[in-house]
């Protein structure tokens, strides 16, 4: 499937485990069902806009935020060690997401020094 249908699904996969909803709580609250939103998030779905909105709607972010993160991400898809710390991230809860960047922070500011 095609690289920007597949970082639209990592990306709601990623913004729908930061806020600790199942897949068939992200379905409930958009209004779809959870087999949809499986398929959309591993990119075996390309979205209508409307559906977009909905599950942007239900995970509390609007479409230009989403958008301007996706742009970022498909822009670095070449970049395979950003796409392997996605693909890590979205089995990680938000807490940890939060003490890994701290790490990778501390890391990347003792190199610098």
């Amino acid at each position: 499937m095609d690289s920007l249908i597949s970082s639209i699904g990592l990306q709601i996969r990623l913004l729908r485990k930061s806020k600790n909803l199942s897949q068939e709580e992200l379905a409930f609250k958009a209004e779809m069902h959870p087999t949809y939103i499986g398929q959309v998030e591993r990119g075996e779905k390309n979205l209508t806009i409307s559906s977009l909105h909905q599950i942007t709607t239900a995970l509390e972010i609007n479409l230009t935020d989403f958008f301007s993160v996706i742009e970022t991400n498909h822009k670095h898809k070449e970049n395979l060690p950003y796409q392997f710390i996605i693909e890590l991230l979205q089995d990680v809860n938000i807490y940890e997401q939060k003490k890994l960047y701290e790490i990778i922070k501390q890391i990347v500011d003792l190199k610098k020094s």
